[in-house]
C-alpha cells in the first residue's frame, strides 16, 4: 500500500513569532497557503522510497534585514494516519505505516 505524506514548509518562523512580517514568499504555493508557507503531498509507493519536492521562494522587495538567515522549517505527517480508530471487538485492520 502506498503512503501519502503531507508536508508544510514554513519560512521565517522565528521572525514571525516576534510579530514581524516574513521576508520571503513562496512561488507556486497553493492559493490557501499564506505567502510564507508551501504545502502539498507526496506519494511514497513502497518502503524506503525517496521523493524530491522543489520549493522556490523570493525575497520581498522592501526588506531591510539582509544579515540574519532565513530559517525554513518542515512539518510532515502521514495522510489519514490520525483518522483510523479501531472499534471494540473488531478484527485488527491492516497495519498503517509510521514515521
Amino acid at each position: 500500500l502506498p503512503s501519502v505524506l503531507e508536508y508544510v514548509l514554513d519560512a521565517d518562523t522565528d521572525r514571525r513569532q516576534l510579530g514581524q512580517a516574513p521576508r520571503v514568499s513562496f512561488l507556486g504555493r497553493r492559493p490557501a497557503d499564506p505567502e510564507h508557507q508551501f504545502s502539498g503531498t507526496v506519494e511514497l509507493p513502497w518502503q524506503h522510497a525517496q521523493a524530491c519536492i522543489k520549493a522556490t521562494f523570493q525575497l520581498q522587495d522592501s526588506i531591510r534585514d539582509k544579515l540574519r538567515p532565513i530559517a525554513v522549517t518542515l512539518a510532515y505527517a502521514i495522510q489519514g494516519a490520525r483518522d483510523k480508530r479501531q472499534t471494540r471487538g473488531a478484527t485488527l485492520p491492516p497495519l498503517s505505516p509510521v514515521l
